[in-house]
């Protein structure tokens, strides 16, 4: 399941290693409105902010969330 996520997440960008806040919530099996929150709070993965406004997620770092490695 979470493998088939990840191939359309992949596929969907070109295979780019970094994920829109869409594309990290339907990896995390989340909706974006709770990563948004989970950033408000200073939780969940980390994330970059690219020109003032653009929030991105890198793979690398979802998957230690996910292991439980990182926390913001």
């Amino acid at each position: 399941m979470i493998e088939d996520a990840l191939r359309r997440v992949l596929d969907t960008h070109k295979r780019s290693p970094w994920l829109d806040s869409n594309a990290a919530a339907e990896y995390l099996a989340c909706t974006s409105g709770t990563l948004k929150t989970s950033r408000s709070l200073g939780q969940g993965p980390k994330y970059h902010v690219i020109q003032s406004k653009l929030i991105r997620y890198h793979i690398d770092d979802l998957n230690a969330f996910v292991r439980g490695e990182v926390m913001r």
